[in-house]
């Protein structure tokens, strides 16, 4: 068993994607192949970090490439229920412009 667990829906324009565990880099590889195969219509991309416990560089990667994926199709990303701990690395890192609104998990 892997160390993320993901959870995959999409809804008109939108994919839905809840992550939990630890996005570390071969997760993030695999997370990577399969958004490959998103549908032409999808333009929103918002993700739930609910459980998530850490993120890896290679999946802030993920994040800006759906910021720039979203961005070509004019919609938008967000995160929301993201721990103290990943918190702090968006915002370190300047991907907390993605933050929803409320975003932080209690």
């Amino acid at each position: 068993m892997g160390q993320l667990e993901v959870t995959w829906e999409i809804e008109d324009e939108s994919l839905h994607l809840g992550l939990k565990g630890k996005l570390n880099t071969l997760e993030a590889m695999n997370l990577d192949e399969r958004l490959s195969q998103i549908p032409e219509d999808v333009k929103n991309i918002y993700f739930d970090f609910d459980g998530l416990i850490y993120i890896a560089s290679a999946g802030l990667r993920i994040l800006y490439w759906a910021g720039e994926y979203t961005a070509e199709r004019g919609g938008e990303v967000s995160v929301k229920n993201v721990c103290p701990e990943v918190l702090e690395l968006l915002e370190m890192t300047g991907f907390s412009e993605y933050l929803a609104e409320g975003s932080a998990a209690e």
